[in-house]
């Protein structure tokens, strides 16, 4: 995977794993709390992590759609003080828990750049969500595709769930890549759940992001 590290000589880290084709910079209005540093991961070709913890007090976890499920595999054996899932579940294809697999084979097998930027108007929702989203650097389409397709295949291997311990899911009840009723049924067991108006896109509802874990 890549990163994007911001350093800011923190105590404290919070770790952000995007969503699949999601450009890193799509959570740069968030605000930090004081004394944290911030790292980005995004770009699940493979699910190597290369960074050192362990100056970190607190690590507090975000992670959004399919890095949901790419961060239960990268952070095995960390310990975190929160973990937050935005709009993602552990089992991030199927028909009961996540994307039904139809639509997540569809997905791949019709992608062009065409097809990408009508997905990237379902995850916003309306249009002036979208016409923001489009002001964020996109990522090549060619990486994107090989991502998708480097999901698909790992996904497929490998449907254990709980390798790390999720405090809290938030989701937005008008999302129409993750089916919030599937959401409901995959957390509800698991721990707090919350719902709230908005899409896919989630974070353009935030300005912090504390927000993210105090709600």
């Amino acid at each position: 995977m890549k990163t994007k590290f911001y350093n800011h000589q923190g105590e404290h880290l919070i770790l952000y794993f995007a969503g699949w084709g999601m450009p890193p910079d799509a959570v740069n209005h968030l605000i930090l709390p004081e004394n944290h540093d911030l790292l980005i991961c995004y770009d699940y070709q493979d699910l190597n992590l290369d960074f050192d913890f362990s100056a970190y007090r607190h690590i507090r976890l975000v992670a959004w759609s399919m890095g949901v499920w790419a961060a239960e595999r990268a952070l095995q054996g960390i310990r975190l003080k929160s973990a937050t899932a935005v709009n993602g579940t552990g089992l991030p294809c199927d028909d009961n828990f996540g994307i039904p697999c139809a639509v997540f084979k569809g997905t791949l097998e019709n992608l062009t750049e065409n097809t990408r930027s009508k997905f990237e108007r379902r995850i916003c929702g309306d249009k002036a969500s979208f016409e923001d989203y489009q002001q964020f650097p996109a990522r090549p389409f060619d990486e994107i595709h090989q991502e998708l397709t480097a999901l698909f295949a790992m996904i497929g291997q490998d449907r254990r769930t709980d390798l790390i311990r999720w405090t809290n899911a938030l989701f937005g009840s008008g999302d129409k890549i993750f089916i919030p009723a599937n959401q409901h049924r995959y957390w509800t067991p698991r721990c707090t759940v919350q719902e709230t108006d908005g899409g896919h896109y989630l974070f353009s509802r935030f300005t912090h992001w504390s927000a993210l874990w105090n709600h």
